[in-house]
């Protein structure tokens, strides 16, 4: 008890000094503090970084040039898609008169992905636009066209998340580098984790084994998936 009473007080006088040495000798006890209530994490909070460090500079330029050559030139580098997942976008730039705030005249384009093993290529535009899935942007092969390269620029992640980064691929159909082709969206697909072909539409899944065309040979009705 916070305080001793006179053994002669009557229980009146007593419990009076009581409540009066209870309020003037700070027998209270402090209220409990109270913890504000934690704010849960939020994936959208989670950002992709799209300045690389200096290695990872590094590390681009030297998987770039093991995959196609001293020529290579990188144009994407880091954390393109995936929190903690380094790519890297390279190029074989071709030597066309070109417009560059639209679009990159190149003979080829890889996408390189780090894992725990190296690095792997997970999509290669060349002739054919081919991931480890299959065929992207067709539905037979033409042997007989002259491949000049491509036209491409860059398709930024969708504010809806269910597109990543991607490309426009244009094929090349001019000496001066034009095109009236239609372009080939290509994109990362978070639902399946690749690049596939991207519309408006959404994604289309890529065929393995598609049928060769030439002059004078007839197309099946339904190419093979």
């Amino acid at each position: 008890m916070c305080c001793k009473l006179n053994r002669l007080c009557n229980f009146g006088s007593c419990a009076l000094a009581v409540l009066s040495l209870l309020s003037a000798a700070g027998c209270k006890k402090n209220p409990p503090q109270q913890t504000p209530p934690l704010k849960p994490v939020s994936s959208s909070s989670v950002v992709v970084s799209s300045t690389p460090t200096q290695q990872q500079q590094q590390d681009c330029q030297v998987a770039a040039r093991k995959v196609l050559g001293v020529h290579a030139q990188v144009l994407r580098c880091g954390e393109i898609n995936v929190p903690g997942v380094q790519e890297v976008v390279a190029v074989l730039p071709a030597k066309y008169p070109q417009s560059p705030d639209k679009y990159s005249a190149i003979w080829k384009m890889v996408i390189l992905r780090h894992e725990p093993s190296g690095w792997r290529a997970e999509l290669t535009a060349s002739r054919k636009i081919q991931n480890e899935a299959g065929y992207i942007g067709l539905d037979y092969i033409d042997d007989s066209f002259r491949f000049m390269g491509y036209q491409l620029s860059f398709l930024d992640e969708s504010p809806d998340k269910k597109r990543g980064f991607g490309a426009d691929l244009v094929l090349i159909e001019k000496e001066d580098g034009g095109s009236e082709a239609t372009s080939t969206g290509i994109a990362w697909n978070p639902a399946v984790g690749r690049y596939q072909e991207w519309n408006p539409d959404g994604f289309r899944a890529e065929i393995k084994n598609p049928p060769h065309w030439k002059p004078g040979v007839k197309l099946p009705s339904a190419p093979p998936q």
